[in-house]
Protein backbone atom coordinates (compact mmCIF):
# COMPACT_ATOMS: atom_id res chain seq x y z
CA UNK A 1 0.00 0.00 0.00
CA UNK A 2 1.29 3.48 -0.84
CA UNK A 3 2.00 5.82 2.04
CA UNK A 4 -0.62 8.55 2.45
CA UNK A 5 -0.04 11.50 0.22
CA UNK A 6 2.04 9.58 -2.38
CA UNK A 7 0.32 10.02 -5.73
CA UNK A 8 -0.15 6.95 -7.91
CA UNK A 9 1.14 7.21 -11.46
CA UNK A 10 -1.50 7.86 -14.10
CA UNK A 11 -1.62 4.81 -16.43
CA UNK A 12 -2.73 7.06 -19.29
CA UNK A 13 0.36 9.28 -18.89
CA UNK A 14 2.85 8.26 -21.61
CA UNK A 15 5.72 9.74 -19.57
CA UNK A 16 4.91 7.84 -16.39
CA UNK A 17 7.46 5.15 -15.46
CA UNK A 18 6.33 1.60 -16.25
CA UNK A 19 9.32 -0.27 -14.88
CA UNK A 20 9.52 -2.95 -12.22
CA UNK A 21 8.88 -0.34 -9.54
CA UNK A 22 5.43 0.42 -10.97
CA UNK A 23 3.14 -2.60 -10.51
CA UNK A 24 0.07 -0.60 -11.59
CA UNK A 25 1.57 0.27 -14.95
CA UNK A 26 2.72 -3.30 -15.61
CA UNK A 27 -0.71 -4.69 -14.76
CA UNK A 28 -2.45 -2.09 -16.92
CA UNK A 29 -0.13 -2.87 -19.83
CA UNK A 30 -0.73 -6.61 -19.46
CA UNK A 31 -4.50 -6.07 -19.34
CA UNK A 32 -4.34 -3.87 -22.42
CA UNK A 33 -2.31 -6.44 -24.37
CA UNK A 34 -4.69 -9.20 -23.29
CA UNK A 35 -7.73 -7.26 -24.44
CA UNK A 36 -6.06 -6.52 -27.79
CA UNK A 37 -5.33 -10.22 -28.30
CA UNK A 38 -8.92 -11.11 -27.39
CA UNK A 39 -10.28 -8.51 -29.82
CA UNK A 40 -8.04 -9.90 -32.59
CA UNK A 41 -9.27 -13.46 -31.93
CA UNK A 42 -12.88 -12.27 -31.95
CA UNK A 43 -12.36 -10.46 -35.26
CA UNK A 44 -10.75 -13.55 -36.81
CA UNK A 45 -13.61 -15.74 -35.56
CA UNK A 46 -16.19 -13.32 -37.01
CA UNK A 47 -14.40 -13.30 -40.37
CA UNK A 48 -14.26 -17.12 -40.39
CA UNK A 49 -17.96 -17.37 -39.55
CA UNK A 50 -18.86 -14.86 -42.25
CA UNK A 51 -16.86 -16.84 -44.86
CA UNK A 52 -18.74 -20.01 -43.91
CA UNK A 53 -22.09 -18.24 -44.02
CA UNK A 54 -21.32 -16.86 -47.49
CA UNK A 55 -20.48 -20.39 -48.69
CA UNK A 56 -23.83 -21.55 -47.28
CA UNK A 57 -25.59 -18.61 -48.95
CA UNK A 58 -24.02 -19.45 -52.32
CA UNK A 59 -25.08 -23.06 -51.93
CA UNK A 60 -28.62 -22.05 -50.97
CA UNK A 61 -28.79 -19.83 -54.05
CA UNK A 62 -27.62 -22.68 -56.29
CA UNK A 63 -30.15 -25.07 -54.72
CA UNK A 64 -32.88 -22.46 -55.21
CA UNK A 65 -32.04 -22.17 -58.89
CA UNK A 66 -32.16 -25.95 -59.28
CA UNK A 67 -35.51 -26.10 -57.51
CA UNK A 68 -36.90 -23.29 -59.66
CA UNK A 69 -35.87 -25.09 -62.85
CA UNK A 70 -37.16 -28.40 -61.53
CA UNK A 71 -36.20 -31.80 -62.87
CA UNK A 72 -39.20 -31.79 -65.21
CA UNK A 73 -37.85 -29.07 -67.51
CA UNK A 74 -34.33 -30.45 -67.73
CA UNK A 75 -32.62 -33.51 -69.01
CA UNK A 76 -32.35 -35.83 -65.95
CA UNK A 77 -28.64 -36.42 -66.55
CA UNK A 78 -27.96 -32.67 -66.82
CA UNK A 79 -30.03 -31.99 -63.70
CA UNK A 80 -28.11 -34.67 -61.79
CA UNK A 81 -24.83 -33.21 -63.02
CA UNK A 82 -25.86 -29.72 -61.85
CA UNK A 83 -26.74 -31.08 -58.44
CA UNK A 84 -23.37 -32.85 -58.23
CA UNK A 85 -21.61 -29.57 -59.02
CA UNK A 86 -23.42 -27.80 -56.17
CA UNK A 87 -22.51 -30.59 -53.75
CA UNK A 88 -18.86 -30.53 -54.85
CA UNK A 89 -18.77 -26.73 -54.46
CA UNK A 90 -20.04 -26.99 -50.89
CA UNK A 91 -17.75 -29.93 -50.02
CA UNK A 92 -14.73 -28.07 -51.36
CA UNK A 93 -15.57 -24.91 -49.45
CA UNK A 94 -16.09 -26.62 -46.10
CA UNK A 95 -13.01 -28.81 -46.52
CA UNK A 96 -10.99 -25.64 -47.18
CA UNK A 97 -12.27 -24.41 -43.81
CA UNK A 98 -11.10 -27.58 -42.06
CA UNK A 99 -14.08 -29.95 -42.19
CA UNK A 100 -12.93 -33.50 -42.92
CA UNK A 101 -15.29 -36.12 -44.34
CA UNK A 102 -14.86 -39.78 -43.48
CA UNK A 103 -16.90 -42.92 -43.91
CA UNK A 104 -15.99 -44.23 -47.33
CA UNK A 105 -16.34 -47.68 -48.82
CA UNK A 106 -13.11 -49.63 -48.41
CA UNK A 107 -11.76 -47.87 -45.32
CA UNK A 108 -11.42 -49.63 -41.98
CA UNK A 109 -14.12 -48.79 -39.44
CA UNK A 110 -12.88 -47.51 -36.10
CA UNK A 111 -14.86 -47.31 -32.87
CA UNK A 112 -14.06 -43.62 -32.37
CA UNK A 113 -15.22 -42.59 -35.84
CA UNK A 114 -17.70 -45.18 -37.13
CA UNK A 115 -21.05 -46.45 -35.85
CA UNK A 116 -21.71 -49.92 -37.24
CA UNK A 117 -25.37 -50.34 -38.18
CA UNK A 118 -24.99 -53.70 -39.89
CA UNK A 119 -22.44 -56.48 -40.22
CA UNK A 120 -22.26 -58.67 -43.33
CA UNK A 121 -20.19 -61.69 -44.29
CA UNK A 122 -16.90 -60.57 -45.75
CA UNK A 123 -16.73 -61.11 -49.50
CA UNK A 124 -13.47 -62.52 -50.81
CA UNK A 125 -10.65 -60.02 -50.70
CA UNK A 126 -12.31 -57.92 -47.98
CA UNK A 127 -10.92 -57.75 -44.44
CA UNK A 128 -12.76 -57.56 -41.13
CA UNK A 129 -14.15 -54.13 -40.25
CA UNK A 130 -13.83 -52.91 -43.83
CA UNK A 131 -16.65 -50.56 -44.77
CA UNK A 132 -18.92 -52.16 -47.36
CA UNK A 133 -21.61 -49.47 -47.44
CA UNK A 134 -21.98 -45.97 -46.04
CA UNK A 135 -25.38 -45.13 -44.58
CA UNK A 136 -24.32 -41.64 -43.44
CA UNK A 137 -20.91 -40.00 -43.74
CA UNK A 138 -19.00 -38.79 -40.70
CA UNK A 139 -17.38 -35.42 -40.14
CA UNK A 140 -14.38 -34.22 -38.15
CA UNK A 141 -13.30 -30.65 -37.46
CA UNK A 142 -9.83 -29.85 -36.13
CA UNK A 143 -9.34 -33.42 -34.96
CA UNK A 144 -12.68 -33.61 -33.13
CA UNK A 145 -15.37 -35.97 -34.42
CA UNK A 146 -18.54 -33.96 -34.96
CA UNK A 147 -20.57 -36.91 -36.19
CA UNK A 148 -19.64 -40.56 -36.47
CA UNK A 149 -20.12 -42.27 -39.81
CA UNK A 150 -22.91 -44.86 -39.90
CA UNK A 151 -21.63 -47.83 -41.87
CA UNK A 152 -22.13 -51.45 -42.87
CA UNK A 153 -18.97 -53.48 -42.29
CA UNK A 154 -17.58 -56.86 -43.21
CA UNK A 155 -16.88 -59.59 -40.68
CA UNK A 156 -15.24 -62.91 -41.43
CA UNK A 157 -17.45 -65.79 -40.42
CA UNK A 158 -20.47 -63.67 -39.50
CA UNK A 159 -22.65 -66.06 -41.45
CA UNK A 160 -21.37 -69.30 -39.83
CA UNK A 161 -23.92 -69.40 -36.98
CA UNK A 162 -27.54 -70.25 -37.50
CA UNK A 163 -29.96 -67.39 -38.05
CA UNK A 164 -32.03 -68.30 -35.01
CA UNK A 165 -29.02 -68.35 -32.65
CA UNK A 166 -27.22 -65.23 -33.80
CA UNK A 167 -29.94 -62.90 -35.02
CA UNK A 168 -28.52 -63.05 -38.52
CA UNK A 169 -30.39 -63.11 -41.76
CA UNK A 170 -28.38 -64.95 -44.36
CA UNK A 171 -25.02 -63.72 -43.11
CA UNK A 172 -26.24 -60.27 -42.11
CA UNK A 173 -26.40 -58.97 -38.55
CA UNK A 174 -28.33 -55.78 -37.98
CA UNK A 175 -27.23 -53.52 -35.18
CA UNK A 176 -30.03 -51.96 -33.15
CA UNK A 177 -31.25 -48.64 -34.51
CA UNK A 178 -30.68 -45.58 -32.35
CA UNK A 179 -33.27 -42.93 -31.67
CA UNK A 180 -30.90 -40.00 -32.16
CA UNK A 181 -29.66 -38.23 -35.24
CA UNK A 182 -26.11 -37.83 -33.92
CA UNK A 183 -25.28 -41.45 -33.07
Amino acid sequence: MDPPGTPRPDPADPHAPHGSGDPYGAAALAAYEGSRALAARDAAHRAHTERLLLVCADTLDACGRLLAEGPDGADPAAYHHSLELVVRQLESAVSDEGLEVFGRVGERAGPATHHVVEVRSAPSGVVDDEVLEVVRRGYRYRGRVLRAARVVVAAAGSGTESSADSGTDGGTVRAPREGTTHG
